[in-house]
């Protein structure tokens, strides 16, 4: 085990797998608030060292970089993501950005020689996934994806036999009103929305509320679908052993706000080769976050409760 080497378990907090005498020297990508998380759970962990932040909104990026600093890092910072990743005293890249930029970022982190820890959802379309599953079997590097069903106890194994059928839910509360910020929206300083949005389907002209926002225009996220349903379904591939589906359709329902065009409800039917049917249904305006997973199998059902996962 060598110092490149580093683990991501339960909600995201870092267990660097590396010699004592050596540090995984990690450069964050995105200072928002997953990032800032992120970022803290980094400066807890004596083997790893903080050396570089980049971000776009340059607020963020200097309290990051003061907070990493106050923790005895000697931490510098970059407002082009590209500088970060060709920094040649960085060993791993962790990118905490909107999804749109997930692919773009990874690849060129793989290509500069950096092992990369990504927010879930890895990337918005599976020829996307593909090419980043092709570009890290080429190479040296390890991709690591946050999605924290996988590193639960809860999602290693069942003991129901072939599962047949599942039921899922996750809900939260992201469009509902009082939680969801739109207009009058001012930021304090100037934001580099170019840079913000490059490698985007489209570019457009500034906009405070796409920014804050992104996740419920299909061009940079793919709604509360993307967002739950990503972890919902790993952790049931990690319980079940489920490949690639061989069929998904859905229905949703759009939030009625201005300008997003992602669902804010949805109802998801994924099938697998081995015969597993999963059903999802997502909403993203309810009152409050729960999720839950029942399993269905030949020789009983197990449960999975959001108070499990608390």
């Amino acid at each position: 085990m060598n110092r490149r080497h580093f683990l991501f378990t339960g909600s995201g907090i870092l267990a660097a797998q590396a010699l004592p005498s050596k540090q995984v020297v990690v450069g964050m990508i995105g200072a928002g608030a997953r990032g800032r998380q992120l970022l803290e759970l980094c400066l807890a962990q004596p083997s790893v060292r903080v050396a570089a932040v980049c971000e776009t909104y340059e607020p963020r990026m200097f309290e990051a970089v003061a907070l990493a600093r106050s923790k005895g890092h000697r931490t510098r910072y970059y407002r082009i993501y590209g500088d970060l990743i060709a920094d040649q005293d960085i060993d791993a890249v962790m990118v905490a950005t909107p999804d749109f930029s997930h692919h773009r970022m990874t690849l060129e982190a793989l290509k500069a020689g950096k092992d990369v820890y990504v927010e879930q959802p890895l990337c918005l379309t599976w020829q996307q996934g593909v090419e980043l599953l092709e570009a890290e079997k080429a190479s040296r590097q390890i991709i690591q994806v946050g999605s924290q069903r996988r590193s639960s106890p809860l999602f290693e194994q069942t003991d129901i036999g072939r599962v047949r059928s599942v039921a899922a839910r996750g809900f939260t509360n992201y469009l509902r009103p009082g939680v969801l910020r739109r207009g009058g929206v001012k930021f304090r300083e100037p934001l580099n929305f170019p840079d913000w949005q490059a490698g985007a389907a489209s570019q457009m002209p500034y906009s405070p509320d796409r920014f804050l926002n992104w996740r419920f225009y299909s061009i940079y996220g793919g709604g509360p679908v993307a967002d739950l349903g990503s972890h919902i379904l790993d952790g049931i591939h990690r319980l079940t052993g489920a490949g690639f589906p061989v069929a998904v359709s859905a229905t949703g329902m759009a939030s009625g706000e201005e300008g997003f065009d992602t669902f804010e409800r949805a109802a998801v039917n994924v099938e697998y080769a081995g015969g597993m049917l999963v059903s999802l249904l997502i909403d993203g305006a309810a009152a409050r976050r729960q999720e839950h997973t029942a399993l269905y199998g030949d020789s009983g059902a197990r449960n999975i409760s959001d108070s499990l996962l608390a």
